[in-house]
């Protein structure tokens, strides 16, 4: 006889008080798994013994990945914070320098004057494509080495 028969036979008797809606579900599950509902205890009862300590490991897993979601969370909450202050400062500041544009280009009094306004306007607006350009690629690269790394 293997030793868990052996010990089930002289075991001592464990009872437990369930209410009627539970001993319900008891016997249903006994009777879908083909079992007596003692067996069906003893199995069960067995198997959550068995794996009691997987059982904390997961409830400590989960907490964990709770608190990880909780903290990706506040981080991505405050990134979407600052990315929206950013995005009203900017559209502050361009307001202001369309307004600054704006008061130049109605100040040239000559056509000579407008002509060398739209002029330095011109070269203004390709130097800063060509930074953003430079910039654009510079973030690229640090990507790519942190994504295939």
């Amino acid at each position: 006889m293997t030793e868990r028969k052996e010990a089930i036979r002289f075991s001592p008797r464990v009872e437990t008080r369930l209410t009627r809606a539970d001993i319900n579900r008891l016997d249903e599950a006994a009777k879908l798994a083909g079992k007596s509902r003692s067996d069906f205890m003893r199995q069960g009862l067995l198997w959550y013994l068995d794996n009691l300590e997987n059982l904390k490991d997961d409830e400590r897993e989960g907490k964990t990945a709770n608190a990880i979601r909780y903290a990706s969370d506040k981080i991505v909450k405050a990134i979407l914070s600052a990315t929206d202050r950013i995005c009203g400062m900017l559209a502050r500041q361009g307001a202001e320098v369309g307004t600054l544009y704006e008061l130049m280009w109605r100040a040239s009094a000559t056509p000579e004057a407008k002509e060398q306004f739209t002029a330095a306007s011109n070269t203004a607006k390709q130097r800063q494509r060509t930074r953003l350009d430079i910039d654009e690629k510079a973030i690229a690269e640090r990507t790519k080495k942190v994504v295939t790394s």
